[in-house]
């Protein structure tokens, strides 16, 4: 029979990050570098939230843009964290972050638009951009800056068909947190410009050095700004599925439209429980700060310790991108080798666009000991690769 799926669904693969995902489920005794998530679980106080929810009746659907004490809780966050005054309006609660983004870019792309990415990126954004007619284009940050962009770099991308720049600071993979300055030229590109700015925060509890920028506090910018956050990272709530989107109206609204035929509605009951994160959860994600600074520091020292490998000390986030071009082996081959040979999983940075083809992301949720544990299997195999001429 011939295919049925549409012709531009038809050549989908996995990213590498996923091949990578899928090979580590196959096997076992291995120590897990790859995963973007805490591995600490839950806070047993915000379960019990959410049994309590279930108890108390909190099984129905929910309204499609979330409870409005959730909503309200979430303004609050931001407001009196950070400034940012959003009416309730302008708050939407969604299956995650990822559906925040993805909603995002349905509502706002045209066939052909183009959507600034700061490379490297998370994985996700290209592909969305991709699936709704989108195209990306990708402006390096370099390794010398910091993994910062230059905004003359950004500048020089830009032309008539430039819709959207996605911002993600703290970073994912680099650990880069964009100071004020930056972020100040990117709006002024913005306004200039005319563009609509995505900007993905849900690693802003985890800043180490430098402050925390929402991008919608800068003056002029809440009008033009979707400000993605959750509660994945900050409550180790990751498996949970919910985020929100704070922004404009008349951009929420549609993408509240088109989420109720998708998915309704975020599960009542997980509402409930973040609610009670938000308001109760503050010392938790106090601990989980310190506790993924140390491992970021450890993974960052015990990498500049092994033969041909080479990083700077994230400043945010709980990952490592570092530089492996002084093995030879391109971080492909690099994060597969170490897989096969020393037990430790990785993702290569073609996951995360292509101008860092000799780099590789490392996650820091397993705890330090396991950390040290890592580098311990990786020394011989990288001793090795010095002893043959390739480092």
């Amino acid at each position: 029979m011939r295919s049925k799926v549409v012709s531009r669904f038809r050549c989908l693969e996995p990213s590498s990050m996923m091949k990578m995902f899928k090979e580590a489920s196959k096997r076992s005794g291995l120590i897990n570098l790859s995963l973007g998530e805490p591995d600490v679980p839950t806070d047993p106080s915000i379960v019990e939230a959410l049994r309590q929810a279930g108890l108390e009746g909190h099984t129905h659907y929910a309204p499609s843009s979330g409870i409005p004490e959730l909503r309200g809780a979430i303004r609050g966050y931001w407001s009196r964290t950070y400034g940012l005054e959003v009416p309730l309006e302008q708050v939407l609660v969604t299956n995650g972050g990822s559906q925040a983004c993805h909603l995002a870019f349905q509502v706002l792309l045209e066939p052909g638009d183009e959507v600034v990415l700061l490379e490297p990126y998370f994985t996700f954004y290209a592909q969305q951009v991709c699936y709704h007619g989108g195209v990306a284009v990708p402006v390096v940050c370099r390794e010398e800056n910091g993994f910062v962009p230059r905004v003359e770099d950004i500048e020089r991308v830009l032309t008539p068909r430039t819709k959207m720049l996605v911002l993600n600071s703290p970073c994912n993979p680099s650990g880069a947190v964009f100071d004020r300055a930056t972020l100040q030229g990117i709006a002024d590109l913005a306004e200039r410009h005319d563009l609509i700015v995505l900007s993905d925060e849900l690693y802003e509890s985890f800043v180490y050095e430098g402050e925390h920028v929402p991008f919608a506090t800068l003056p002029g910018m809440r009008r033009r700004t979707l400000t993605v956050g959750g509660f994945s990272k900050s409550f180790a709530m990751c498996g949970w599925r919910i985020g929100y989107v704070l922004g404009p109206e008349e951009i929420l609204r549609p993408m509240d439209l088109l989420a109720i035929v998708q998915t309704l509605c975020v599960n009542s009951l997980v509402q409930r429980a973040a609610l009670y994160a938000l308001e109760n959860g503050a010392p938790f994600t106090r601990r989980l700060h310190d506790l993924f600074r140390d491992r970021v520091r450890c993974a960052s020292e015990g990498l500049n310790g092994l033969p041909g490998l080479s990083c700077g000390v994230p400043k945010g986030s709980f990952y490592v991108f570092f530089d492996v071009s002084r093995t030879g082996l391109s971080g492909e081959d690099f994060a597969w080798r170490m897989l096969e040979e020393a037990g430790v999983v990785m993702v290569p940075g073609g996951a995360f666009g292509t101008s860092f083809p000799h780099h590789v992301r490392l996650a820091a949720t397993v705890p330090e000991e396991r950390l040290r544990e890592a580098f311990g299997r990786m020394k011989p195999v990288l001793e090795g690769l010095v002893r043959d001429g390739a480092a």
